[in-house]
C-alpha cells in the first residue's frame, strides 16, 4: 500500500469489523464491564480547546490536509465532526455512502509509516480473529491516500468508538474504583497479547490511546453527536489560510469496553530493540538506562497505567529521568548489577556497586506508599510482576492474565 504515489491505492483489512457493544453480555470469551459512570458527572460539552494543532510546537499548515466539515474525502466520506489532532493526523468522524459511521484519521504528508506497517502485519498472520485480544485493539477496515501540495496523506478507516479513558478520567469528580480497573486490565492485557503474538509492541500505551466502546444504538448516539455539532458549529480558528476546528467531546456516561488505539509508534520486534520509546511517565527502565528492550516494555507500561487509574497519580514520575530512576529505586529498590552494566547509561545514574548515585533513599514498599482500601495484596502482588527491574523476570502480559488479582473478573 506504500509502493508508489501514481494513484490512490485502497487497501482492505478488517472489513466490517464491529467492536462489542455495551449492552452485550460476553463478548469473545472476555468479561462484561457494565456501565459504572455517575451520569451526573459528564462535562458540559461547551468545553473545547481552540487552538488545536496550532498548539503544536512541531506544527506546520502545511504538512496537514486540509479537511473541512462538509468535506466528501476520496468520493466517499462526509465529513462530520472533528474529533481529535495530534503531532501526525487529524481525526474526523464521517458518514459513508450507505451512512454509515466511520473514523478517517488522516495523516501529515510527514508521518510515519510505522502504523500501516503494523495494521499489515496484523492481517498477514493466521488466526488473528480467533485471538480473543483481536477484539481488544483498534484496526483499520481500510486505507487510502489523499494528495497534496506537501505530499501523500496516508487515509485509515475505522470503526466509530467514543471518548478515551484520558478524557473520561478528567471529568470533574470523577476516579476509578478497583473493580472497574480489574476490567480495563483485563481487556487491556488482552489486546497487548494479542499484539505481543504477532510481534508487535506497541510502545505507546497511555489514557488517551484507550478509547471506549459506544452505547447501544451506536448510530442514535453519533446521529445526535453529530445534531449537536450542527447546532452549535466547533469552534474555527484561520491560521495561514488553514481552517483548524476544534475538537468535539463526545459526553457519553457509560464507560463502555476498552479499546487500545494508535498504532502509530508501534514496533515489530522479532529480537531486541534499542532507542527512546515510551512517554516519560511510562517509561520502563531498561528504556531510561540505555540497554535493549523488548515486548515487556508494554507490561511495564501497563502496571503504570493500572496505578495511575487506581491512585491518580504517576507513580515514577514526569519531569525528567532522573526523578524516573530515583522514585524507581525508592519504591522497588535497587537494581540488579547485572542490569546496570549492560546499559549504556546505567553508570549516569547508579556507582560501582550498583548504587544510586548522590543521597541516599529510603526504601516504601508499593503497599506502605498508599492508604487505601484499594491495597489489597494480591492487587500488590500483581503489580510486583508488571514492575521488575529485569525484563526477562517480568511477567507477561499472557501471564498476567493469569494472576489471581484478575482471575474473577
Amino acid at each position: 500500500m506504500f509502493r508508489n504515489r501514481v494513484s490512490i491505492h485502497v487497501a482492505s483489512f478488517t472489513e466490517g469489523r464491529r467492536y462489542p457493544s455495551i449492552a452485550r453480555s460476553s463478548v469473545h470469551g472476555l468479561p462484561v464491564f457494565h456501565s459504572i459512570m455517575d451520569t451526573s458527572r459528564s462535562r458540559n460539552s461547551s468545553t473545547v480547546v481552540p487552538i488545536e494543532e496550532e498548539s503544536l510546537s512541531s506544527y506546520d499548515p502545511a504538512k496537514y490536509f486540509p479537511v473541512k466539515i462538509g468535506d466528501v474525502l476520496h468520493d466517499q466520506y462526509s465529513v462530520k465532526v472533528k474529533l481529535g489532532f495530534g503531532r501526525s493526523s487529524t481525526t474526523w468522524l464521517c458518514q459513508d455512502k450507505s451512512h454509515a459511521f466511520k473514523v478517517l484519521k488522516v495523516g501529515t504528508s510527514n508521518a510515519s509509516l510505522q502504523e500501516g506497517i503494523a495494521m499489515l502485519h496484523l492481517q498477514d498472520k493466521h488466526g488473528t480473529l480467533e485471538h480473543p485480544g483481536s477484539h481488544c485493539v483498534r484496526q483499520a477496515e481500510s486505507a487510502f491516500s489523499l494528495f497534496s501540495q506537501t505530499g501523500e496523506h496516508k487515509c485509515f478507516v475505522f470503526p466509530p468508538l467514543g471518548p478515551s479513558l484520558l478524557e473520561f478520567s478528567r471529568r470533574p469528580g470523577v476516579s476509578f474504583h478497583l473493580e472497574q480497573v480489574r476490567w480495563i486490565a483485563t481487556y487491556l492485557l488482552h489486546g497487548v497479547a494479542f499484539l505481543h503474538s504477532r510481534g508487535i509492541v506497541h510502545t505507546d500505551i497511555k489514557l488517551d490511546n484507550i478509547q471506549m466502546t459506544l452505547p447501544d444504538p451506536e448510530d442514535e448516539t453519533l446521529r445526535s453527536f453529530v445534531r449537536a455539532e450542527k447546532e452549535q458549529p466547533s469552534f474555527v480558528s484561520r491560521k495561514e489560510g488553514s481552517l483548524i476546528y476544534s475538537s468535539r467531546e463526545m459526553q457519553q456516561d457509560e464507560l463502555g469496553y476498552p479499546i487500545l488505539c494508535d498504532l502509530g509508534s508501534a514496533v515489530i520486534a522479532s529480537s531486541p530493540s534499542r532507542g527512546l520509546i515510551q512517554a516519560l511517565p511510562h517509561r520502563a527502565p531498561e528504556v531510561i538506562l540505555g540497554a535493549n528492550w523488548d515486548a515487556k516494555v508494554d507490561v511495564w507500561n501497563v502496571g503504570v497505567l493500572i496505578w495511575e487509574l487506581l491512585f491518580g497519580e504517576r507513580l515514577f514520575g514526569q519531569e525528567n529521568e532522573i526523578e524516573s530512576i530515583r522514585l524507581m529505586v525508592r519504591y522497588l529498590g535497587s537494581p540488579p548489577k547485572s542490569l546496570v552494566e549492560r546499559c549504556a547509561m546505567g553508570t549516569d545514574f547508579f556507582d560501582e556497586q550498583g548504587c544510586l548515585k548522590g543521597e541516599r533513599l529510603d526504601y516504601v514498599s508499593l503497599v506502605d506508599r498508599v492508604e487505601s482500601e484499594k491495597a489489597m495484596p494480591l492487587l500488590f502482588d500483581f503489580l510486583s510482576c508488571a514492575f521488575k527491574w529485569e525484563p526477562r523476570e517480568r511477567c507477561s502480559a499472557s501471564q498476567l492474565l493469569e494472576h489471581p488479582w484478575l482471575k474473577d473478573t
